[in-house]
């Protein structure tokens, strides 16, 4: 019987496909940011939808040129001692739209005069009803207690953010995104070939830099929830200060190096880790390392900056698969459920 999780990684590029039709309701969005001007941009999110911020604060910091931030919930609904938002745009992301403690701050953000944008698969949540705009991903229904498809659909809709605020046409960049996202589709099979190997893995280092953190944070969230393996994820510059002392012969350490400006710093750490003898699997669309290294190669001239859209997809299938081989349900994982209420 065929996994939801399995379903909806497939399903994500159709899902950015109408987001991208959609592109209405975001230049709308856009119109009220720009009349509020604000000094700041915080993110508010929880698991998978917080990894989706990592990114965006990468992405919105280097391009709108605006200083951003990550919120600590625990701020408004433990210490009752919020910082002042009133010049600030609020992004709260929550597949759900249920999480209590990111409606607690959007609750707190309307009161004190910031700008608040909600970004949710469900339009009847809490945080659909709070926020003083929506961004509905319409992903579909996700069965699957492991986020995928409404993952690739938060980034993508931070992306279309961004770029529509700075009046950006990126088409054809958002085409080729597109286009290397149905190739890794079609290399499914591929990639269940390169699980096999790590049938009995326990424990694994997951690195990316800059744009590719969140790409980092994200497949370990996915091996720790679905294959439950002790994944520990880096900054791949972090990594260096200290677990670098944790690796030895044989050690699984999975890497996510884009084509681009971290390439050099990522590729000198890369060095490092193979002068001790440990076992590489690369996420790349340089071809340089393909010929040389273990790992998932797609051909793509994105830039940097989009990679984390594109080589998520194949560690989900990676993911994905190595729960099957390791007899697991990914549907199902212990302890968890879809939604989880925080406060």
């Amino acid at each position: 019987m065929e996994k939801f999780m399995y379903k909806e990684i497939k399903e994500g590029v159709e899902v950015l496909e109408k987001l991208y039709n959609n592109i209405e309701i975001f230049e709308k969005v856009t119109e009220k940011i720009k009349e509020f001007n604000p000094k700041n941009i915080i993110f508010v999110a929880r698991g998978t939808s917080d990894n989706a911020c990592v990114w965006g604060r990468y992405y919105f910091e280097s391009n709108i040129k605006i200083p951003v931030s990550l919120c600590a919930p625990s701020l408004y609904t433990i210490y009752n001692s919020p910082p002042q938002l009133n010049d600030s745009l609020v992004i709260a992301v929550s597949q759900s739209g249920e999480s209590e403690d990111i409606c607690e701050v959007v609750r707190n953000a309307n009161n004190q005069k910031a700008l608040t944008i909600g970004i949710t698969n469900n339009l009847n949540s809490k945080l659909a009803n709070l926020a003083q705009n929506v961004i509905y991903l319409n992903a579909g229904e996700e069965k699957s207690v492991s986020a995928t498809k409404t993952y690739l659909a938060e980034l993508f809709a931070l992306y279309l953010l961004a770029n529509i605020w700075l009046n950006r046409n990126n088409s054809k960049e958002v085409e080729k995104l597109f286009n290397s996202l149905k190739e890794v589709i079609r290399r499914e099979g591929e990639i269940k070939e390169k699980a096999l190997p790590y049938k009995f893995m326990e424990h694994c280092v997951i690195l990316g830099r800059g744009y590719n953190l969140a790409s980092a944070l994200e497949m370990s969230l996915k091996l720790k929830e679905t294959s439950y393996i002790l994944a520990e994820p880096y900054s791949t510059a972090d990594f260096l200060h200290g677990p670098l002392a944790l690796v030895s012969f044989g050690f699984p350490i999975f890497m996510f190096i884009p084509k681009g400006e971290s390439l050099t710093t990522s590729y000198e750490t890369l060095k490092i880790l193979e002068e001790k003898e440990v076992d590489i699997f690369l996420f790349s669309n340089e071809e340089a390392l393909n010929q040389k290294y273990n790992g998932f190669y797609i051909s793509s001239e994105i830039p940097e900056s989009l990679t984390p859209l594109l080589f998520i997809l194949p560690a989900q299938f990676f993911t994905y698969f190595l729960t099957i081989i390791k007899g697991l349900d990914p549907d199902n994982p212990r302890y968890l459920r879809k939604v989880t209420i925080t406060k």
